[in-house]
């Protein structure tokens, strides 16, 4: 097993069959979605490893909801879609086919030494210094004032809210038509079969789909099966 201490927040499988139902109102309040996701023509509401057709808009949590057609909202934000194969996840992350992992809430990050901004799911590139709410300054060399004063420069994979607060970062694994794919720093690097990589929290991955844990065990990936672990750790 995964040390859940170290797991960002579990596993996704993506290639599971669906369970086809319509939930009870208070079997959803007793046993809460941990996402939603898209397969063909359907929106599914994901409870573990069980899929179920989602029949009634879905609140999936305080900000976030989902419709039925597969358009969601986070807080008085536009409507975004859900695409295919995608999952948005309870927390407020979501997780794409190729393994890259996102949040859906405003935010600006670090991303292969390029700042970026993204409001409703859509990214721009920072081109001049600009003072978010809260008083996080930025420059598009990625030198930041946070609010308390002090600065830093910002590295790949760091993330904040608009109003200055820190994200934790998220990394991913992914194995993918027999192929591992990491998410490290915001970036997706796909290995070789002998190749090893260690993460940003000491995990290390092997291009054969193992996971070896920083306390010795080791896991096994099943295809179509994405982890999501710590990623770079807030240099504030």
């Amino acid at each position: 097993m995964l040390n859940m201490n170290r797991i960002a927040c579990g596993l996704f499988c993506l290639g599971f069959l669906p369970v086809v139902c319509a939930p009870s109102l208070q079997a959803q309040t007793n046993n809460p979605a941990d996402g939603v996701t898209v397969k063909g023509e359907e929106v599914y509401c994901i409870r573990g490893e069980q899929l179920e057709v989602l029949t009634d808009n879905l609140k999936l949590s305080s900000d976030i909801e989902v419709k039925t057609n597969g358009y969601f909202k986070v807080g008085n934000g536009q409507e975004r879609k859900l695409e295919e194969g995608q999952v948005l996840r309870r927390d407020g992350w979501l997780l794409n086919r190729d393994g890259s992992v996102w949040p859906v809430f405003d935010y600006v990050a670090m991303k292969e030494g390029k700042v970026i901004v993204v409001r409703d799911g859509r990214a721009e590139t920072l081109t001049a210094p600009t003072t978010f709410p809260g008083n996080l300054k930025i420059a598009p060399d990625g030198t930041c004032v946070y609010p308390n004063g002090s600065s830093a420069r910002l590295v790949d994979g760091q993330l904040f809210r608009l109003d200055g607060t820190s994200i934790p970062a998220k990394d991913t694994v992914t194995l993918k038509n027999g192929r591992v794919v990491v998410q490290k720093s915001g970036t997706l690097i796909s290995l070789t079969p002998s190749q090893i990589m260690g993460m940003n929290d000491g995990t290390r991955v092997r291009g054969d789909g193992s996971i070896m844990n920083r306390d010795g065990t080791i896991t096994q990936l099943r295809e179509g099966q994405t982890v999501l672990i710590e990623g770079a750790a807030s240099a504030h």
